[in-house]
Order: C-alpha cells, then sequence, then structure tokens
C-alpha cells in the first residue's frame, strides 16, 4: 500500500433515527440524503486511482462503495474487522441509551446480550489497518464507519499520545472527503492504539 482512503458510509436511515446498527444482517439502506452523500464522494474520488475498495459487511458501507464507485471496475473486498461493534442487545436501541451504557460500564466492558465491547473492536480495527497495510495494491479506499475513522484520526491528533474518541459524536462526516494517509501515518496510529487495548 502506498497510499491509504478512508472515508465513512452515507447516512442510513437508522442514522436518521439515531439508532444502533451493528449487525450485517439488519436492513438500513441509506436515505435519500445518503444515496446524495455517497454521489458527491463519487465525485470526489473521481481523480483517484483507487487499486482496490475494502468495505465492512454492513450493507450502508456497501451501499456507499456501490454508489461512489458506479462505473469503475476496482475489485471489492468486505472485511467483517470493520464492522461496527456487536451490539447484542443493545442493536435498534437509541444512540444515547449506548452511550449511557458505555459511561457506567467503560470502554472494556462488553455490550449486553452477547455484544461487544468498544476495546473488542479495537482490536478488530487495528486488525484490519494492518491487514490494507500489508496489501499489495497501491491506492485503496476503505468505506466503513464513524468509530473506525475516529480512533484514525484521534491517534494522529495533536494529543495522540492518549487519543479519545467521543462514541456519542465521533466527529466523522457522512461519506465526506476521505482521510487520506500514508503507509507510515497509518503505522504510527496503530502503534498509538494497540496499548489502548490492554486492560488496566
Amino acid at each position: 500500500m502506498k497510499h491509504l482512503l478512508l472515508v465513512r458510509h452515507g447516512e442510513s436511515e437508522y442514522n436518521a433515527r439515531g439508532l444502533i446498527n451493528a449487525d450485517p444482517k439488519g436492513m438500513s439502506p441509506l436515505t435519500t440524503v445518503g444515496r446524495e452523500q455517497a454521489e458527491r464522494l463519487r465525485l470526489l474520488l473521481e481523480a483517484d486511482r483507487l487499486d482496490l475498495c475494502v468495505t465492512s459487511e454492513i450493507p450502508r458501507a456497501i451501499e456507499t462503495a456501490d454508489i461512489a464507485l458506479a462505473g469503475r471496475h476496482i475489485p471489492r473486498i468486505e472485511l467483517a474487522e470493520l464492522n461496527d461493534p456487536r451490539a447484542g442487545s443493545l442493536e435498534g436501541a437509541t444512540v444515547s441509551e449506548y452511550v449511557r451504557h458505555l459511561r457506567e460500564n467503560g470502554r472494556h466492558a462488553p455490550n449486553p446480550g452477547g455484544g461487544e465491547s468498544q476495546m473488542d473492536a479495537l482490536r478488530r480495527y487495528i486488525a484490519a489497518y494492518r491487514w490494507v497495510a500489508d496489501r499489495p495494491e497501491a491506492e485503496i479506499l476503505v468505506v466503513a464507519h464513524g468509530l473506525p475513522l475516529a480512533w484514525v484520526r484521534a491517534a494522529l491528533g495533536e494529543n495522540g499520545h492518549r487519543p479519545e474518541v467521543d462514541f456519542e459524536h465521533p466527529g466523522i462526516a457522512f461519506a465526506s472527503e476521505p482521510i487520506r494517509l500514508a503507509p507510515a501515518e497509518l503505522h504510527t496510529a496503530i502503534s498509538v492504539l494497540v496499548p489502548l487495548t490492554a486492560r488496566t
């Protein structure tokens, strides 16, 4: 890999309603606004020579890539490691309910009902980024979710030695200008994020 482009999916129906959807089998297509966002992303990516597109398994990311890459024959891979944290019994709950659980139980606590902790999800994201970094393709587009992108941006920010992510408002706009990274930047982000996953 020589260049990595990270982008969040377009707005989905669950996003518009403020609900959690982490199940890849859940049906939450893009809204009309989300499809327009994905179309604008297509225009932003027109000048990029993309060799591979990697998405999560969740339909809103796949649908965004479908629209953004329409008419271009770019190989695609769906990577489960980029999925949102498994929500367990919080699937379909409001974002505020989800955030309340995090505040009360911490990032190492799994979501109730067979869900996954934020730190377990971060371990997956790190594995996904390592896998992407080792790919032979030169220019790779990743279409994923707010949290995996927010962790990378936080790791490369001014306070990168102790990055923090606001789980209610991760600060990554839907289908906006991609975060563009060189391999060295991605490896730096990984090196900052790995220690966060250790229990303290």
